[in-house]
């Protein structure tokens, strides 16, 4: 009995965290920037400047740039608990929640103008 509780409790809590939205939704640029110096300090050691990956993978395109699979909900998520069996760690104890969603703030942002960047470069390629 106490073992279904505990599995009920986790599966409300993943639920908790999977309906979170970004509450800087409304002014991502200034959270950006803001996420931006947070990334620089805890995040860029592994996933290198910019999100551009380098010993963990990267975060602006794929299922983690726009448009991609994985939610703003589910970054808050990973970032808060880690990911078990990688070097991902948990950052709830060294981030406050705003931090955590100004860093994806940054990272959607981040990921907007990769995207944008390279589908001008798609448009000026000239194969020869």
């Amino acid at each position: 009995m106490k073992r279904l509780f505990i599995v009920i409790c986790g599966f409300f809590c993943i639920g908790l965290a999977l309906a979170q939205t970004n509450p800087f939704a409304d002014r991502l640029p200034e959270a950006a920037r803001e996420g931006e110096e947070l990334f620089g300090r805890n995040c860029q050691q592994c996933h290198n400047s910019r999100g551009k990956g380098g010993k963990a993978p990267q975060l602006v395109s794929g299922v983690w740039g726009p448009g991609g699979a994985n939610s703003d909900s589910y970054m808050y998520q990973v970032i808060t608990t880690g990911r078990p069996n990688t070097a991902m760690g948990s950052f709830k104890s060294s981030l406050t929640e705003e931090d955590i969603w100004r860093i994806i703030s940054f990272l959607r942002e981040e990921g907007r103008r990769v995207k944008a960047a390279e589908a001008k470069n798609k448009d000026t390629y000239v194969p020869w």
